[in-house]
């Protein structure tokens, strides 16, 4: 008798065509709900996505919300099962770590412009805001980014105790302290003025110069210093100068 042949999936040519299209065109050929329904493939191997894709960006509003969202909201929708949410979830997260191990090892941040690159990475596809102090050597490279601290959009505390903790175990001479508005505008609001006036305080009693705090939102990024609203630590009287 005859091997019975597996019968292949429904819709396994439409996945063949789609990859196909991707290969010679790339992702940018694909809708929004392509795209999801493309990366599904990869969580759901034998389903049709397509319709989940349409829920997911019918759910969030468009492409870049799902990507945002957190496991538990993803995994209410019809279809995203906890292996899905969860690769979903994870791309931003491999986006941002990509983005940071592809950046310079160990460049210079003595110009604006670099330690803004340097800096963007942090806070890719983050909602809330957080809080880095980059601690530099003499030569302005990078020792370390310790994270001070993270909290809803619009409301981040800096752990000063840590912070100095941090910096002076990490052996800096200069530091660069940098924040996100994941909501609103790259622009230095009052609080973030008062928080550079204390972290410059804290950092110049230890020796440490607070050199530019830079606030990162979508698609911009603001240098206090280059502004000129940079306050700092002037040693000869103990105190920050604005």
């Amino acid at each position: 008798m005859p091997e019975k042949k597996t019968a292949k999936p429904i819709h396994a040519n439409h996945r063949d065509r789609m990859r196909e299209r991707v290969r010679t065109a790339g992702l940018e050929s694909l809708a929004e709900h392509e795209a999801l329904e493309y990366l599904l493939f990869y969580a759901i191997p034998r389903q049709d996505t397509n319709p989940i894709a349409h829920r997911l960006i019918e759910h969030f509003g468009n492409f870049c919300n799902v990507l945002e969202a957190d496991e538990e909201e993803l995994a209410k929708v019809e279809g995203v099962g906890p292996a899905a949410a969860r690769m979903l979830h994870a791309m931003l997260g491999f986006s941002r770590y990509y983005a940071l191990k592809k950046r310079a090892k160990r460049p210079s941040l003595q110009k604006t412009p670099a330690a803004i690159q340097y800096v963007e990475p942090l806070f890719l596809g983050l909602n809330m805001e957080v809080m880095y102090l980059i601690a530099l050597d003499e030569k302005f490279v990078p020792l370390r980014d310790i994270k001070i601290t993270e909290g809803i959009p619009n409301r981040v505390q800096a752990d000063l105790s840590r912070m100095a903790r941090a910096a002076v175990a990490a052996g800096c001479t200069c530091a660069i302290l940098a924040h996100n508005h994941p909501h609103g505008l790259a622009v230095p609001s009052q609080i973030d003025f008062a928080t550079t006036v204390t972290v410059a305080r804290t950092l110049g009693l230890l020796g440490i110069d607070l050199l530019d705090h830079i606030i990162v939102a979508d698609g911009d990024s603001v240098s206090m210093r280059q502004t000129g609203r940079m306050p700092y630590y002037d040693p000869k009287n103990g105190d920050v100068q604005y």
